[in-house]
Formats: structure tokens, sequence, C-alpha cells
């Protein structure tokens, strides 16, 4: 059996220690959704209730009074006291109505008005209790003679069995009625609690005085005034025995005043409430949130002293790094590292309402818990309420990463937050860039509708969930893309044989029939990785490139896809002109990027082929064409061909014209002439 008495005197000091927890108890998540755990007790801050309660009411009301030593009360309890508290002729010890006109010879030295005061408070006591005056039965103490002073003036002889269990605090109550309250020994009756060990653990501070308690007040019947109210001791124990008996003395013997008579007296649960509180219901996954016991008296506001936690948070909860704990209350508190116990012993000083013990809490992971503590892990508390929370994640920026480049004019950032949370990434300027929502994986990427420039860059991330922002922030380098490329150009004509023949020189002998086919060489002067070529030829046809991907420095060459065939319909003519505008199409892509996630932007510019064997330029959005013009040459003897008779030379002329936005900078062009084979 085990005993803590609570302080009979305030305290007002509070002390904090910060330790090693243990583990006993667990506080275990609940599932998504999960409501706040009911309170154990009838409601936060209610007494548990009456274990014991007499009322003297099986004392007959008629007669002569009874003494206490001869009542058999609930579940047949016996009573006693000190000799001098059961003295009939003190007018002790007796129980009686305001309807009992009997009394045996000698009751209270025979002098009718002590009977008649008697019965006068136990009307009044009637009236207090809310019962028929007339016939409530209460026990006197009307002191006719002096006694000792702290004798028992009543306790049970056999203890009270406790069916609420172990680990409970229990106090004392009675109801008392004074008079002749002008007198100068006061009543000074203090109540208190004897374990099965039989030490009286004393549950009162301030003695009982109905004459001068605030908890009093004033009644008459049958025309004798006096003080009456219900007192419930301003103390409590904390017992883990299996049974309780009760012991009220008094600390007054004279008999000139301490004129009284008590009636319901009582062994009363007042085991505080613990709730549990959060300073938020909903929390960002890192961010700190404020994490409160409340330890709620009952409403007699007695003193309890020793009552104890110890509690492990839920999956997805811990002990910040710096807890700081601190106590309303005289208590010791063990906030330690993360992942371990919460532990604290304390005591409610009496007339205090509540002690509040907080410590900081950080969500770990996204989801729905409840801060349950469980009922093996308290000890002289009820289990009140017992929050829920739901952590969201907070946002976070996986690209670009700190430090890394991205080539692109307007780069996409992605990352992971709050499934539906609203994203809003903007730069070091405050300016929006994008906008969007996470998926529900947890994921978002937006690309920036603003165009950036290239340097060093800031991108702020803002996610809203719940009414919650997050936020995140990084550093990146910015290279905006360009085509820096230069080209050269020539041509091949593919014999009967079937093979391809380079164009030397300005002029080349063909025949109706004959395939032409253009092969350009393309080189990236630039910074960034070129991916995706394709190169456009007027009209109508692409350049096959033997690279999908140009590293600075490097080249990659681009064949007709489909050759140009000389019809003679087209010869016919006179003069016949193939432009061949190639347009370069594709992308930058950052070397030290994943070639999945490499794609920053898209760009369109004119290859600059040359006029001459080689020309060189970085500029973009610059056309440069190569017109052929074909003339009939003078006839001169057939040019062997593999498999055919040449009827017709035809002069090939190679010519360039330079466009530089639209403007016509040079030409060189040569009109052809067609000449007619000798009749005949």
């Amino acid at each position: 059996m085990r005993v803590s008495t609570s302080p009979l005197r305030p305290i007002l000091t509070a002390t904090l220690v910060l330790a090693v927890g243990w583990m006993l108890s667990m506080i275990q998540p609940s599932a998504a959704g999960a409501s706040v755990s009911e309170p154990t007790t009838d409601a936060a801050g209610a007494p548990r209730g009456e274990v014991f309660h007499e009322d003297f009411e099986r004392a007959p009301d008629t007669g002569t009074p009874l003494s206490v030593r001869d009542y058999l009360g609930r579940s047949d309890m016996r009573f006693d006291a000190d000799d001098f508290w059961t003295d009939r002729a003190a007018c002790n010890g007796f129980i009686l109505s305001a309807s009992m006109t009997g009394a045996e010879p000698g009751d209270c030295l025979d002098v009718p008005s002590a009977l008649a005061h008697v019965r006068a408070l136990a009307g009044v006591l009637g009236i207090l209790n809310g019962t028929d005056p007339r016939s409530n039965s209460v026990v006197a103490a009307y002191t006719q003679t002096n006694g000792p002073d702290g004798a028992v003036e009543l306790e049970t002889t056999t203890l009270v069995p406790l069916a609420t269990g172990s680990g409970r605090f229990l106090t004392a109550s009675v109801n008392v009625a004074s008079l002749n309250c002008f007198a100068t020994v006061p009543t000074a009756l203090q109540l208190a609690l004897r374990t099965p060990d039989g030490v009286e653990h004393p549950v009162s501070e301030q003695a009982i005085d109905p004459c001068t308690d605030d908890r009093a007040e004033s009644f008459s019947h049958g025309g004798v005034p006096a003080r009456a109210g219900h007192f419930t001791a301003d103390a409590s124990i904390l017992v883990d025995a299996t049974s309780i008996g009760v012991v009220m003395r008094n600390e007054q013997g004279s008999g000139f005043g301490n004129d009284h008579a008590f009636d319901d007296l009582s062994i009363v649960d007042v085991t505080p409430t613990l709730d549990v509180e959060l300073s938020e219901d909903t929390a960002v996954v890192g961010e700190t949130i404020r994490l409160r016991f409340v330890v709620r008296n009952t409403p007699e506001l007695a003193a309890k002293a020793g009552w104890s936690v110890q509690a492990a948070l839920p999956a997805g909860l811990t002990v910040a790094a710096d807890p700081r704990p601190i106590a309303s209350c005289s208590a010791e508190v063990t906030a330690p590292a993360p992942e371990a116990d919460i532990a604290f012993t304390g005591d409610l000083a009496a007339g205090q309402e509540s002690c509040t013990i907080e410590v900081d809490a950080t969500p770990v992971a996204r989801g729905a818990m409840t801060v349950a503590v469980a009922g093996d892990a308290v000890r002289g508390l009820d289990i009140g309420s017992q929050p829920a929370l739901t952590a969201i994640d907070r946002v976070a920026i996986e690209s670009p990463a700190s430090g890394t480049l991205m080539e692109s004019s307007r780069p996409t950032s992605a990352g992971t937050g709050e499934p539906g949370a609203d994203i809003t990434v903007r730069d070091g300027e405050g300016q929006t860039l994008c906008e969007t929502t996470v998926d529900p994986s947890g994921r978002w990427s937006c690309a920036s509708t603003v165009t950036v420039q290239s340097g060093e860059a800031v991108v702020r991330v803002e996610q809203t969930a719940s009414g919650l922002s997050s936020t995140d922030e990084t550093t990146y380098r910015v290279l905006v893309p360009a085509l820096a490329v230069e080209g050269t150009v020539r041509l091949e004509i593919q014999g009967a044989d079937g093979s391809w023949v380079p164009v030397e020189g300005e002029t080349v002998t063909t025949d109706p029939g004959d395939r032409l086919r253009v092969i350009a060489t393309v080189t990236n002067t630039g910074e960034n990785a070129l991916g995706d070529i394709t190169l456009t030829e007027t009209p109508g046809t692409h350049l096959a490139c033997s690279s999908e991907l140009i590293e600075p420095g490097t080249s990659a060459a681009c064949t007709s896809a489909q050759p140009f065939v000389l019809t003679p319909a087209a010869l016919e003519d006179g003069s016949f002109v193939h432009t061949f505008e190639a347009v370069l199409t594709g992308y930058s892509r950052a070397a030290d990027q994943p070639a999945t996630r490499s794609v920053t932007s898209a760009d369109t510019g004119r290859l600059p082929l040359p006029d001459a064997p080689r020309v060189s330029t970085g500029a973009l959005h610059t056309s440069l064409g190569i017109v052929w013009r074909v003339a009939p040459l003078e006839p001169q003897a057939p040019l062997a061909r593999t498999g055919a008779e040449v009827t017709l030379s035809i002069g090939l002329l190679i010519s360039g014209l330079l466009l530089v936005g639209g403007m016509l900078v040079g030409v060189n062009t040569r009109q052809g002439r067609r000449v007619r084979p000798p009749r005949g």
C-alpha cells in the first residue's frame, strides 16, 4: 500500500528538471480522420463521485436519540468516537431529528433548551441538504461540558471498499451547522482518512467552523438562527489501497461555544482530470507546436500532491530539440531528447484550479494522429480530452538544386509538397513566375512564364494548405540558351552507278534525271549543348543529321533525306532555280543534367550557310540561301557516264545569296542560257 498526502500549504514555486526519460506507456497514432478520445470521467474537472456517504437516516425519528455506537449504517457500517464525543450528558454523540421529542434521563444535562437547539440544528441541516427538515437525522455535538482537545468526534470502525481502483485522490466532506457563534470557543473540525495500516492522513489544513467559514450560510429553523454549510476538506491523499476509513476530530473540547451538529459524512473521489491540448490542430511537418498537459482540479479545489504522467508521443510527432518546458504549478518535468518519453510529477495547491505543463513538439511525418495518453501512463489522474493532429508536408524545392546550372530562359521548378496544396513560385524580387497545385503523389512542377536573364537567380516557393503556409527557396545559376552555330554546305550528284560524287567548282555537267543532294555540316560554337537537331530544306525536304546531340565545339553532318531530281520539264524552262534555305531547330541541354530532364527551352534559328567554301557566323535569325541555276553549255564530247549517253549537257552554276534581316547584302547571280544542239 502506498499513500501520498497532499500538501497542506500552497506551494508557490515551480521546479523544472531536464533529464533522460523512461518508457512505460505508449501513445498510439490514430488512423486518418480519427476523432478526439472521450474522457473517462463524467466531465472534465468534475469529481469522480462519492465512494462513501452516511446520512444517518437509518436512525429512528421517534423515541429517544440513538447513540452513534449503536447505529448501523449503510452496508452495515459501524461508527465510534472518543468517550467525550459519545457522552449523552454533554449532549454529544447521539442521533436525532427535529421531530423527535423523547430523551433519555440526563441527556444534555436535562437542559430542555439544549435539546431544542440540537433539534433545530437537525432542521437547519435538512434545509441545507434539501430533505424534510422535520425528519432529517443528525449527530449532536452540543458540548454541554468540557472535553479534551483533538479527540475523535466520529470515525468508521470498518474500512470502506474502494471500487475505483488504485492511484486515486480521496478526500472527505461533511455538513455542519453551528449556533452561539458569539461564544469564544469555535468549532474546529478536522477530517482525515485512515488507511488499512491504521495510519490517519489529514485532509484538512483549515479547521471547519461554520461560524467563520465563507462556505457557510445563515439559516433558521424553529426560530433558532444558525450557520450551516457543506464542507469539503481542502486537501486530499493519493491512495493505492483497496479500502479506506474516515475520521473526524475536533481540535476544541471546550463547552463554552463549540455548539454544533453534523450530517452527511462522505469520502469523495476527487481525482483531477488530465486534458491534452495542442496549440494547433493542423501543423506543417518540421515546424514547432506547443503541447500542453492541463491537470484540472475538481470543484472543491482541494490540494492534490504527487500525480504523475509518463507518455510517449505518437509516431510522426516528437519532442522538439529544445522543448522549452514550463509548468504553472509545483512540478518536476522531464522533457528529454526526441523519441523519448515526456514525464512529469506535480502538485496542485489548495484553491488552485489547474496546472499547465507545456513542451514544444515537432511533427516529423505527414498524417493524422491522436495524442492519446494511455490509462496506465498516469497516476492520480483521470484521462480527459486527447486531441487530434493533422500534419501536412511542407513544400520543398528539388529542382533547381542549390548552386546548379539551369540552361533556360524560362526554367522549370519542381519539388514536393502537401497533395492538393496551392504552389506559387516567385523570383528573388517577389515577381510571380508560375503557379500550380501539388498532385496526389505529393509532387509539383511548373515552368516560368516570365523570361529570366543569365546570371545568379533566386527562386522562392510558397505552399498554402489548410490555412497554413510553408516556404522554401534556393539560389542557382541561369544560362539562357542560344543556338550559336556555323556551317558549311556542299553538293553531291549521283551517278548512274548510284554513287554520289562531290560537286567541285561552280559548274558540273549533268543530265535530266540526275539527282542532287545537299550535305550540311553544323558546328556548335556556343556554350549550350544542342539536341534534337533538325534542318529543313526549302522546298519541303529535310536533312537527316548524324547526331542527336551536338556538344559545344563538336559538329554533325546533315544530309538531304530526299535528293532533288533534275527533271526535263524543269530544264525546258531555260532557267531553273532551287533555293536551299536550311532552318535549324533544337533545344539546349545542360550537360550536367540527366537527359530525361534536359529540355529547358525550344528555339529555332536560320543556319548560316556559306556562299563560299566556308562562312562562319554566330548570329541567329540570319538566312543564307544557295541558288542553283541551270544553264546549257556548248556541245562537247559526250561525258562518259556509266550506262548512259549524255544527249544534253547542262552546266550547274552555284552562287550565293546572303540575306540578313531581310536586307539584300550581296548578290552573285549568274544568268543561265539554254543552248540547243545542231539540227540534223
